[in-house]
């Protein structure tokens, strides 16, 4: 019975795996997050998710073909299957990317289109090998700058675009989103410190782990009193929820293991969609 028990757990680890590292996980989450923006502002246009969320199965998977050196010859689990399944990651770049033409053209916007542009211009060019390529090659080769970017590219795609594509002041969105992608950015890079090739060098390289950690608490609630006092969320459970998020945050460790981080921790947009949904109810 342990047997089968063990062997169910680690099948369904593997399943998981699997949706994580051919990134429709992360997909999911840049959906949800685009969500809870349109939902918030009681959104009338064509909703964006799932055109944010096939544009992240583009982006990402792009981005992984061009992933840095570890500083000890070393490679995250992550990078190691997308090794080993090279057509599973390529098929859905490709499935993104037409659910992206789909999607476009049903929205048919081309103030929208040329708005998205500019965030996959920055997408793009942070890992591309001959951009600033005597100094590592990418927009990552600036330290510290792999957080902001995918900061903005999240806040811009996710809160910004869909309040403006519906009439409503995008910039608190952005604010808000960037402090939000900040906070359950930062874990992952506290995590792949050792990962990160120097020529990589992300927040915890230039300011240290527990710095670090501490500004990411700071964005968490610096978020919250954002969805509390702009977006009007309730008190009570909105702050009982990003408590959940704060310890979340805080009891992370490499030793956890990758689902944590890669399945938990990027899930976390789902429990915030889930209040918002329940908020009619409560």
């Amino acid at each position: 019975m342990e047997r089968s028990f063990n062997g169910f757990i680690n099948n369904l680890a593997g399943f998981l795996r699997v949706f994580v590292y051919a990134n429709f996980w992360v997909a999911g989450a840049v959906y949800a997050l685009t969500r809870i923006t349109e939902i918030t502002i009681n959104a009338h246009h064509e909703s964006l998710a799932v055109l944010n969320a096939a544009g992240t199965l583009v982006i990402y998977g792009f981005a992984r073909y061009f992933e840095g050196p570890s500083e000890n010859d070393t490679t995250s689990k992550i990078t190691a299957w997308r090794k080993s399944m090279p057509n599973l990651t390529k098929l859905s770049i490709a499935g993104g990317a037409a659910f992206v033409i789909i999607e476009l053209v049903r929205i048919s916007s081309f103030g929208l289109f040329l708005h998205y542009m500019i965030g996959a211009a920055v997408a793009l060019l942070y890992p591309l090998p001959w951009i600033m390529r005597n100094k590592g090659g990418g927009l990552r080769s600036v330290p510290g700058l792999k957080l902001f970017v995918i900061a903005f590219v999240w806040a811009f795609t996710t809160g910004f675009l869909p309040a403006i594509w519906n009439g409503h002041n995008g910039w608190w969105w952005l604010l808000e989103r960037f402090l939000w992608t900040m906070a359950l950015t930062i874990p992952f890079d506290v995590r792949d410190v050792k990962l990160d090739a120097q020529s990589i060098k992300t927040l915890p390289h230039v300011i240290g782990p527990r710095n670090s950690i501490y500004l990411a608490h700071a964005c968490i609630w610096m978020s919250f009193a954002l969805m509390v006092l702009v977006f009007g969320l309730p008190l009570i459970s909105t702050f009982l929820l990003y408590l959940f998020f704060a310890v979340v945050i805080i009891v992370a460790r490499a030793e956890l293991g990758d689902l944590y981080y890669s399945f938990f921790i990027e899930g976390l947009p789902w429990f915030l969609l889930g209040l918002v949904l329940l908020l009619p109810y409560l």
